[in-house]
């Protein structure tokens, strides 16, 4: 993952700018990514000015995820599961995230049985009335 850790930088970033609104404890965590990936710490100033450069309204997560789609289905899967970490940081379900992650899952070949593990799905409102009810005879 070192050769492509800008890559990796700019996935991480743009989770965390996914929902318009960067935290504090977003950034702390992505550098506390990092510093495990790279095995540095503090970040090396490459890393950190690439944290400052980052663009948000220039990011294609997709694109940026592409360039890693020929991982292993596991390293696919940990790329997804770090960025979903980051898009957690702030103890919110957002849309925006979540259709984040879903982009970069895309970009790295995953299939959409593979994403819908770890993406929300959203329930169309007249089959509320079908999952109530098997929900409830599994509990009698």
């Amino acid at each position: 993952m070192l050769e492509h850790i800008d890559t990796f930088t700019d996935l991480l970033l743009g989770a965390a700018y996914a929902d318009k609104r960067l935290e504090g404890r977003e950034l702390e965590s992505i550098r506390a990514l990092l510093e495990r990936v790279i095995g540095k710490s503090p970040l090396p100033a490459a890393q950190e000015a690439r944290i400052k450069a980052f663009n948000p309204a220039k990011h294609d997560p997709k694109a940026a995820a592409a360039t890693l789609a020929f991982l292993s289905h596991e390293d696919k899967r940990n790329v997804v599961d770090l960025i979903a970490t980051v898009t957690e940081v702030d103890d919110e379900i957002d849309l925006a995230e979540d259709d984040y992650l879903r982009r970069v899952a895309q970009g790295l070949g995953m299939s959409d049985e593979e994403i819908a593990t770890f993406t929300v799905q959203i329930i169309e409102d007249d089959r509320v009335p079908e999952l109530v009810a098997k929900a409830s005879s599994k509990s009698d």
